[in-house]
């Protein structure tokens, strides 16, 4: 290794650490700040300083320059910390200022440097080796672009604070996530061309990162101790390819050639949270036997049942990733429609939605015997979206939930044209799912509305009302008053008009007068025959050529039974 590589190493290691020691002092600094004392988590925190190579007279000159105290001040803060009953390290407090550790002396320090090395084959960048952000230019070639020093260095720096110790992991994956899609970040592209959402791509790369680095301390730990062998860790639910070889023993060899080590979808390949230790043939003691495994591979592989189907261990924890991806969704489409401006409804019914997720992911969780893992759904760093008053559940049906997006534009639909007839978007929900006459009388008074704008609910209210009393005169609708004639009709009976009006003692202005003052007319024969309703008499008019001629008239005086229900209809509706 040549004199200018070797500074070339140094600078980044020195700049590495010197970053996360600023990250770790700005956090404690917070802490302090917030509380007015050291808690538990800043003085754990300390200590990690510690280990890191500061001195304790560095620490607290940090945290003094940081925090802008004086010394008495210094000593208040401090003198707290040696009362407390659980403190780590007494002497850090004491003002002894003991002496840092030097670097060769420090061998959690050396080991994780050489960790780092060996999992960047020196280079020290990319620590979680991710393949993203690569673009295609077009000829079929894909280059890694500017943006992945952006990615890279956030997961480089979520990589150290999680290895250190200073930091939990969930902590540092919500930071992550916000710094990537604060910088813009959505999608992360690969060069196999797969994409995947920031949160799960940032999740995945730190996670596989973390392992990848165990492993390599472990092979350093194996080369120390001069043994080739390994035991691979178990854990449940694990892939079913990766079932096969996990809690056994196996020769460095054999790690790659069965365990698949070093490829994307094998031990420590993407996703796989297995890790290894170096194992002594006839001195160490397997942690699982080959019986254990024997039956939790039978345990694991019993289906249990939800909602009619049935999941074997590992199916069930997929069902669970993809029940939180969609919350994920689900929680990213509500944060676009508040900031969007959409209807307070709508909001409201997409953050129900949201709640009724979280309701399954929780009972199937139950039903399966695992874990819920809400850090995957919170990584986004959202904040809440489900409603802060769960009763507001009740207010939208269980299927309306469900069908969300259709529902919601169905609403919109009958709004524009019933208005406050539908009332609000549950009040419509409510009508639709547990009112089935109701929903039926909506859809009619909907479609009626639609092909004859220029009526209003009274006249199909009376249509209906008429149709129940078995009264089916045509399409009831506003009355649009016509010129019409009292003419013969042909040769069979040329006066038939003429006749009834004399026999009903109704005038030709009576007859006009009818149509003028109709409450209503029913529209007959596709339009061609037309009956006005007074409350003074009816008449019927016909189409003939381009014009209209009077059919036939009556008075009030000659209602039958239908004529004075028709009337009374007409009057109880408002008309």
């Amino acid at each position: 290794m040549n004199r200018e590589f070797k500074e070339k190493l140094s600078r980044k290691i020195e700049k590495n650490y010197l970053e996360l020691e600023e990250r770790i002092m700005q956090d404690i600094i917070r802490r302090i700040r917030k509380t007015g004392k050291i808690t538990s988590t800043a003085d754990y925190q300390i200590n990690r300083l510690i280990i890191l190579g500061n001195s304790s007279e560095d620490v607290e000159r940090m945290i003094k320059d940081a925090l802008g105290a004086t010394y008495p001040e210094m000593f208040e803060l401090y003198d707290k910390v040696i009362n407390w009953e659980y403190v780590r390290n007494k002497d850090i407090y004491e003002q002894i200022n003991q002496k840092f550790i030097p670097y060769e002396e420090n061998y959690q320090l050396q080991q994780l440097t050489e960790g780092y090395i060996r999992q960047t084959q020196g280079e020290l960048e990319n620590i979680t080796q991710s393949l993203g952000f690569y673009l295609d230019y077009g000829n079929g070639k894909r280059v890694l672009t500017p943006l992945s020093l952006v990615y890279q260095g956030y997961l480089d720096a979520a990589m150290l604070d999680i290895t250190s110790g200073a930091f939990d992991y969930n902590s540092v994956l919500r930071r992550v996530v916000t710094q990537l899609t604060n910088s813009g970040l959505r999608t992360i592209d690969y060069a196999s061309g797969h994409s995947n959402r920031v949160e799960v791509a940032a999740r995945r790369a730190v996670m596989t990162g973390i392992s990848q680095l165990t492993g390599r301390i472990s092979e350093m730990n194996a080369e120390k101790l001069g043994t080739d062998y390994f035991e691979v860790a178990w854990h449940s639910g694990a892939r079913p390819s990766h079932a096969v070889w996990q809690g056994r023993v196996y020769s460095k060899d054999d790690l790659y050639r069965i365990c698949g080590l070093g490829t994307v979808t094998g031990l420590l390949g993407a996703n796989c949270y297995h890790e290894y230790y170096p194992f002594f043939p006839g001195l160490s003691e397997r942690n699982w036997s080959d019986q254990w495994l024997e039956e939790m591979d039978r345990e694991e592989n019993t289906q249990k049942k939800f909602n009619g189907k049935e999941y074997t261990l590992y199916e069930a924890k997929q069902q669970q990733r993809r029940m939180e991806t969609a919350m994920r969704a689900q929680r990213e489409k509500v944060d676009l429609m508040r900031k969007g401006g959409a209807h307070p409804d709508e909001v409201m019914l997409a953050k129900c939605k949201y709640q009724a997720q979280l309701d399954e992911y929780a009972r199937f969780s139950k039903k399966m015997g695992l874990k819920q893992e809400r850090e995957r759904i919170y990584i986004d760093m959202r904040g809440r979206i489900a409603p802060t008053d769960k009763s507001v559940m009740s207010c939208f049906p269980e299927e309306m939930i469900q069908n969300a997006g259709k529902d919601i534009k169905q609403y919109e639909r009958y709004k524009k044209i019933l208005g406050d007839e539908v009332g609000s978007l549950a009040n419509f929900g409510q009508i639709k799912y547990n009112d089935a006459k109701q929903w039926e009388y909506l859809k009619g008074l909907k479609a009626y509305l639609e092909k004859y704008p220029s009526s209003d609910k009274r006249y199909y209210d009376a249509s209906e009302k008429l149709k129940e009393l078995g009264i089916k005169k045509g399409v009831l609708l506003p009355p649009v008053e016509k010129q019409a004639f009292i003419l013969p009709e042909g040769k069979n009976d040329p006066y038939h008009v003429m006749k009834r009006m004399m026999e009903r003692n109704v005038t030709d202005d009576d007859a006009r007068a009818y149509m003028k003052d109709a409450k209503a007319m029913f529209v007959q024969w596709n339009g061609q025959r037309q009956l006005f309703v007074s409350s003074e008499g009816m008449c019927l008019i016909s189409k003939q050529n381009d014009g209209w001629i009077f059919k036939t008239v009556w008075s009030k005086h000659d209602f039958d039974g239908d004529s004075e229900k028709i009337m009374e209809v007409l009057k109880n509706v408002g008309l």
